[in-house]
């Protein structure tokens, strides 16, 4: 009895201390997240254009092949990667709580800049 009782104490250390690493060929959680970010720029871009729908699908299309050759990433890692994460919430909701923080600083960063621009103006 004794030895089942450690075996399964050494089980369920070992099971707790797995390494929480992310495959090799798999985009860090930073560098995702900055990908998606700049994504969803270009897309909030792409829509405000004023182009039809296919056109904006065209535009956005060439937006994230930029995006993904400025990140030295390609189209086919980038989407096992989200495919990665999107099997693992948990790492998931990281990429997603970095994009949220990096879209609000950006954010207060223009409303910062008209505020000055403003400001000049009077």
């Amino acid at each position: 009895m004794r030895k089942l009782t450690y075996l399964v104490a050494i089980l369920i250390i070992v099971s707790c201390t797995q390494k929480n690493e992310i495959p090799k060929g798999i985009l860090p959680p930073e560098k995702m997240a900055n990908i998606l970010s700049q994504i969803y720029e270009a897309e909030h871009k792409a829509t405000n254009i004023g182009l039809k729908y296919d056109s904006q699908k065209v535009v956005l299309r060439h937006y994230e092949l930029m995006i993904l050759e400025q990140n030295s990433t390609t189209d086919s890692i980038y989407k096992e990667s989200f495919t990665y994460y999107l099997e693992h919430p948990e790492k998931l909701e990281t990429v997603y709580d970095i994009v949220i923080d990096s879209m609000s600083l950006r954010e207060q960063v223009m409303d910062a800049n008209r505020e000055k621009a403003n400001n000049k103006a009077k």
